[in-house]
Formats: structure tokens, sequence, C-alpha cells
């Protein structure tokens, strides 16, 4: 389905407190009348792209659907879709399905089935997020919902937030920088307008 919009694209890069790159973060987004889609990349902060997908469907029989996916890099993506607020999650890996009430993600039972997900599909997505959160905690930023599949492997592993997370700061990357091409490439890849 093509947009009627162009896609927007916003690159950004994180640097720490001395100014020196963290990592460099594209957000591409794209409208029509029935359907938002969102990709964020973000590149430097592990070795492979951390790679967040987002698509909202609306539709007048079954209302707004709501398909999130994570990968990083060329990997194998963990999936979860969503109705309604309060309606049943379903998670898939590559090999099985685990479906559950968003209310219900912080009990015990909810999180095993999640990390079971999280070890089929790619077992360094959890340290990812651990660093990807570390980053925003540096940044003085929440997850937000955009960023759903994080919030999930979140759930998984109840961290304590950093007691002196480092600190972090966001800029525009300049569509000049030798990377900003590539970077603007990947984004719109994974948000399939390539």
């Amino acid at each position: 389905m093509n947009a009627e919009e162009p896609p927007k694209i916003t690159l950004e890069r994180v640097v720490d407190g001395r100014g020196n790159r963290v990592c460099d973060i594209a957000k591409a987004s794209a409208k029509s009348d029935n359907e938002r889609r969102s990709a964020w990349v973000v590149r430097g902060l592990l070795k492979s792209d951390l790679v967040l997908n987002r698509q909202v469907r609306r539709d007048s029989n079954t209302g707004e659907s709501t398909f999130d996916e994570i990968r990083l890099g060329d990997r194998a993506p963990l999936r979860f879709e969503s109705g309604a607020p309060g309606s049943r999650v379903t998670a898939a890996s590559p090999a099985s399905t685990f479906r559950y009430f968003d209310v219900d993600v912080t009990r015990l039972t909810v999180r095993c089935n999640l990390s079971r997900l999280v070890q089929e599909t790619d077992p360094d997505l959890l340290n990812a997020i651990a660093e990807y959160e570390l980053m925003k905690q540096g940044m003085g930023e929440k997850v937000s919902i955009e960023e759903l599949p994080v919030l999930m492997l979140l759930a998984i592993e109840k961290r304590p937030p950093h007691p002196s997370p480092p600190v972090r700061k966001k800029e525009p990357l300049s569509e000049d920088a030798p990377e900003a091409a590539e970077l603007r490439a990947a984004a719109l890849a994974a948000l399939g307008e390539e």
C-alpha cells in the first residue's frame, strides 16, 4: 500500500557529555487514510542496527489494529499484534506464538513466555534493550508507546533504573554527514519504502 504523503524522516545523533557520538537514530513515518507506519533504526549503539517497526491500521469493522516488531540487523523479528486497549496481545517468534492481555505483562507467567519467545527469536535482544533503555535514561527520556516492543521486553527483566546513567544528549544529524544517506536508506527500507 502506497502512502498518500511522502515519508517523513528525522535523523538524530546521540552524543555523550563530551560531544562524542554514541549512536545515530533515523525515524521514518508515513500516513495514508487508514494506516500509519513508522520505523526507527538505531545505528552504532550495538554491533547490529536495532530496528523498530510500527503499523497502525484503522478498519471500520474491527477498529484499530497495531503491529509492532523489533529486530537486530537482518535477523528474525519478534512481533506483537494488538487491537483496542485492553484486548489480547499476540507475541510471535519465528517458532511459536503466545497470547496475553496487556495488563498482565507484569505477571510471571507472561514474562516467562515472552522471555521464551525472545530466546527463540534472538537471544541478543534483551541486552540490546538494556543498552537502549540506559541510553534513554541518560537523555532523561522515557520509552514511548511508539517503542512498544521495548516496553514489553523491559517487563521481562525488572531492572532498577541505573543510579547514575551516563549523560546523553540528542542533536540533529546533518543531511550532509557522510553516514546520513545510508541511515536514511536504512530507515526507508525498514518502513518498506525502498
